[in-house]
């Protein structure tokens, strides 16, 4: 069923119902098949039946309502973006319909707005997670992936008990469900529920999985069958490194610590930048996050990283020490030479 585009637009639907009925008259046998199921009971097809055809192949039972779909469709663009979930309730309460609708142009003309407002599902935005409920609620189209990154955990346990298999799936970019979960920010209790169900259901975490939860086991299992992994990027172009020195949870410090030695030990590229979060580089989330204190930052400048190093918005690890109030790691970093960029 074909979803409704970016703008939707009442009058070119008006004339592809008023050609529908052309067609029909002139006896298009493919025209008659389209609006044979949406007859009146008029012995030919009238414009009624051809605006009633196009409403319920857009998923609206009448042509009225197909109108007030279209009209509600900006309204909803609104309300997604940047977050008002009592509004975009409201709409989907009158027009479900549009919960499976493109809201705006992309390079991916298949993306819903479920799967675009579920990226955005991040713990600092929580008005963002409750639009995203709101368009699940009204019958949005919501994968594995997708329920797993809102953090809906009902739904990902409804999902695996219908199809166990589910548990392998990935979305379009290549990225599973506890990737997805996990990763990424992410809203932190739920999505660390759905990774714990997921490890119960047996999904193997990855390299990045086991690494944002301190896995050191896993990841030295992991680098012991193919080394080249501390190399790799996740499908965000993120590396391992980039997720072990800030990882969601583990045995304290020194689980970071026995992690990013693991990676580095094992080839990982300390100047490997972040494309997903302004190429930032390992060390500067040191800065940012102090999940390990100084003992990390030593770490990484011992595997060569760049005490001063900028980022895409050409900050230093300093920067993001002092602007986080991560006194010991500026304390550490100034020993080392570490200085402020003067731009933040």
């Amino acid at each position: 069923m074909p979803s409704l585009p970016v703008r939707p637009d009442l009058d070119q639907y008006k004339t592809q119902a008023k050609e529908l009925l052309a067609a029909c008259v002139a006896g298009d046998e493919q025209a008659l098949a389209r609006v044979a199921d949406h007859r009146s009971r008029s012995e030919s097809p009238i414009l009624s039946d051809t605006q009633l055809t196009l409403a319920r192949e857009h998923g609206f039972d009448s042509w009225p309502k197909f109108k007030r779909g279209i009209e509600l469709t900006p309204e909803l663009r609104a309300a997604l973006d940047p977050g008002d979930p009592e509004r975009a309730r409201e709409i989907l309460a009158e027009a479900p319909q549009l919960a499976n609708c493109i809201p705006w142009p992309t390079h991916r003309p298949d993306t819903s707005a479920i799967e675009i407002i579920s990226t955005a599902c991040v713990w600092h935005r929580p008005r963002k997670h409750e639009v995203a409920l709101a368009l699940i609620a009204a019958g949005a189209s919501c994968d594995i992936t997708v329920a797993a990154r809102v953090g809906d955990i009902e739904r990902v346990r409804a999902l695996l008990d219908a199809d166990p298999d589910q548990i392998d799936h990935r979305d379009t970019r290549g990225r599973s469900a506890m990737y997805r979960a996990g990763c990424v920010y992410g809203k932190f209790n739920e999505g660390e529920a759905v990774v714990d169900l997921l490890l119960e259901r047996g999904a193997l975490p990855d390299i990045f999985v086991a690494s944002t939860f301190a896995m050191a086991d896993s990841v030295e299992e992991l680098l012991s069958k193919d080394p080249d992994l501390a190399k790799s990027v996740d499908p965000d172009g993120m590396t391992a490194l980039h997720w072990a020195v800030r990882p969601r949870r583990g045995d304290g410090p020194d689980a970071s610590i026995r992690l990013t030695k693991l990676l580095l030990e094992a080839g990982a590229d300390v100047h490997a930048t972040d494309p997903a979060e302004d190429d930032m580089m390992a060390l500067h989330h040191v800065g940012e996050w102090g999940a390990a204190g100084p003992e990390q930052a030593d770490l990484l400048l011992e595997y060569g990283a760049d005490v001063n190093a900028k980022c895409g918005l050409g900050w230093t690890p300093l920067d993001y020490a002092i602007d986080r109030s991560r006194v010991d790691i500026a304390d550490y970093l100034k020993s080392k030479g570490g200085k402020e960029s003067g731009v933040r």
